[in-house]
Order: structure tokens, then sequence, then C-alpha cells
């Protein structure tokens, strides 16, 4: 592993490295899947990380042909949070939703060039200090370092213990934000029976793992909180009543809105 490297030594970082949320799938092409394209995609530099929780991101390398490489992650201080990668796979219609999880150092040698997409879970110890930690993606391809870094924050904010229930999964052809409506109907309208024991693990399935864990915070709040949360980010206010959510189609109640929407309810959560 190189030496993590002091942030402010870091500002530029080439794009052979691309760092994107969980909700902008990315294709065999090494693009984000047009049914999750956002005109303006977050960019990931300073994270929250909330305690007890995992924290989740789309990892794209992008590496020259005949070329050896070697990729992993640097974090300072060191085992701040554990780190899990998954590489992720494509079902027949060319939608990425497999993942296999995989030990770093990942490397090798390329005959052509070609992008690898990876899963990143960073899972936060409940009693992990309130503290910014250093992680940096690294890279070395033939004969230099790629680097991007990233300063996360470990928020004040823990999670409420869970025990993961999956029920009522979307096609993986459907956008990738429709992940939080079995949670949030779970919470919001009614419990929900239909659960099931996954076989493999897939994108789907982590990120409603991920929105139960927003769901657990919710329960802490309120439902008023969450419905005021879900207005802020971009739901009209009509439709954030919890009867008319419950029932209102996907399509009708989230409008224009991007894939990436959901995410500032998570922000007001983490806050």
């Amino acid at each position: 592993m190189r030496p993590l490297l002091v942030l402010a030594s870091c500002t530029a970082f080439s794009q052979e490295i691309y760092v994107r949320s969980e909700y902008q799938r990315v294709g065999s092409d090494g693009q984000v899947i047009a049914r999750d394209r956002v005109a303006r995609p977050r960019e990931i530099l300073s994270p929250a990380f909330a305690r007890n929780a995992f924290a989740s991101y789309i990892v794209t390398i992008n590496i020259p042909a005949e070329t050896h490489y070697q990729f992993e992650v640097a974090q300072n201080p060191v085992d701040a949070v554990r780190v899990a990668l998954y590489r992720q796979h494509y079902n027949p219609n060319g939608v990425p939703d497999r993942l296999e999880k995989v030990n770093g150092p990942i490397e090798g040698k390329t005959t052509q060039a070609e992008n690898q997409t990876f899963w990143a879970d960073f899972w936060v110890d409940a009693n992990a200090p309130v503290q910014r930690i250093k992680i940096e993606l690294q890279l070395w391809i033939g004969d230099r370092w790629v680097l991007y870094p990233m300063e996360a924050r470990i928020v004040e904010t823990r999670v409420p213990a869970i025990k993961p229930k999956f029920s009522n999964l979307p096609a993986p052809e459907a956008r990738a934000d429709l992940a939080m409506i079995s949670p949030w109907r779970d919470y919001l309208c009614r419990p929900i029976a239909s659960e099931f024991k996954p076989s493999e693990t897939n994108i789907r399935l982590l990120q409603q793992r991920n929105v139960q864990q927003d769901v657990a915070l919710a329960r802490q709040k309120g439902r008023d909180f969450v419905l005021s949360a879900f207005v802020r980010a971009g739901i009209q206010a009509e439709n954030a009543v919890a009867s008319n959510w419950c029932e209102l189609p996907v399509e009708q109640w989230r409008g224009e809105l991007g894939a990436e929407w959901y995410l500032r309810v998570r922000d007001a959560l983490l806050r």
C-alpha cells in the first residue's frame, strides 16, 4: 500500500478514478447508465459517515492497454473504518446488478484498455470517534500513481442497530432510486410482509439495506420530520402527505426529480 498523502498535496487528481453515489450505476462502457444520469451529479469529496452504519459509493477505474495495475483503498487513521469492495457484474440487458466481493489490493495486467467498476462499502463502528478521516483511492498504472482523495466526516449521528430485511426489490432495469420505496412504505404506510432471504449480493439489496438505516433514524425523528425532509428534497408538498405518498404511483409523486434526489433526504437525517 502506498503511504497516504496529506490531502493538501493532492488537490488535482486524474479522472482514471471516478467515485459516484450509489444511485449513479455505471455500465460496461464506464459511463453512468442512461436511466440514472442527472444533469449535475453529486461530487464525492467530503462525505458524511454516520456511526453504526454503512456508507456506499460506486468506484470506476480506467486502465490503459498493456498495463500492469494495482488498486487499493488507504485511510488515515489506519482502520478508522472497515472497507469492503465488490466487483459489479451485468445482467443480460447490460445493467449492473450482481456483486462479487473481492479482496484488495486488486491487481493484474490489461491486454486492452478497460474500465472496472466496484461497489465500495465503508462501515463505521458505533463507537467510532467523531472526526475527519482521510480516505485515498490509489491506482498504480504502469509507472505512476493516480489518486482520488476524500476527507470523510464521521458525524455524531448513530444509526440504531437494525437487522436488514429484504422485500419487493425493484427490477434491475428500474431507476436506481426505486430501491428506497419498500423500506419507506413499510414505515410510513403499512408493514410489508413479503420478506425474502437473498441468495446472492446485488446492488439493489445493498441500496435497500442503506435505506433501512435511514428509516431507523427516521423512527427516532418522527414522521413529520421525515415528510418535511421529502419536501425539502423536492417532492411536492401535497404528495408528501403519508396517505398520498403511499397510494400514488412513484412516477407521479417523484415528478421530474433525478435519480439522486433521495440523497437530500439522507442528508437531512444525518444532520
